[in-house]
């Protein structure tokens, strides 16, 4: 398995793609440096998760970070979840600058396995519910643009098309900003100016 992993086109099918179990017995590659490419990946992209679909890789596993702690999951079910749901911002590696909000579940119970094939079940809550919401999608070959409602998704793709712009123009990079109350904030940062100068 190649360590230098990089992101798939927004538009590769394997995003729409239902992702195949992972089978320790007969591993189609290393499972621990496979997990720690995708932590790397995903820590490089500035992401709080990744999935190994959005590297190209069609197995049941996601990479997430939880208190700035790794942890990689192969073969994750949830099992439960909340009946009350909380609506907040979400962005995607996979789609920059696209930002919408999606309502998601307030906790899950998920069980899964780490890279050496023990059988994990955990409960969590808050931002690191959504986060691994958001994964557990993008296994079963769901993007957060299918969560979102047309109207939602059509004013996102409109500031989208503005926040590319500007980019463009102005050379800005874009950082993903997380309060402790789980809003998401968007904060520019001119990485270089440059002038136009008229004729």
């Amino acid at each position: 398995m190649n360590e230098n992993l990089k992101l798939v086109p927004e538009t590769d099918l394997i995003l729409k793609q239902r992702c195949q179990e992972f089978d320790f017995d007969n591993p189609a590659f290393d499972p621990k440096q496979f997990a720690e490419s995708l932590y790397t990946t995903m820590t490089k992209c500035n992401g709080l998760g990744l999935s190994a679909n959005q590297v190209g890789v069609p197995y049941r596993i996601f990479a997430i970070r939880i208190d700035a702690d790794p942890l990689v999951l192969f073969n994750p079910q949830i099992v439960d979840q909340s009946e009350e749901t909380i609506l907040l911002d979400e962005g995607c590696l996979s789609f920059p600058l696209l930002y919408m909000k999606i309502k998601r579940p307030d906790w899950i119970r998920i069980r899964f396995q780490t890279f050496d094939g023990q059988t994990y079940t955990e409960k969590y809550g808050g931002m690191t519910a959504r986060v691994i919401l958001h994964e557990y999608d993008h296994m079963e070959g769901i993007t957060f643009k299918e969560r979102a409602s047309k109207f939602a998704l059509d004013r996102a793709i409109r500031k989208q098309t503005i926040l590319k712009r500007a980019r463009k123009k102005a050379n800005v990079v874009y950082h993903k900003l997380t309060k402790p109350d789980g809003t998401l904030h968007i904060v520019p940062q001119i990485e270089e100016t440059w002038y136009e100068k008229d004729e």
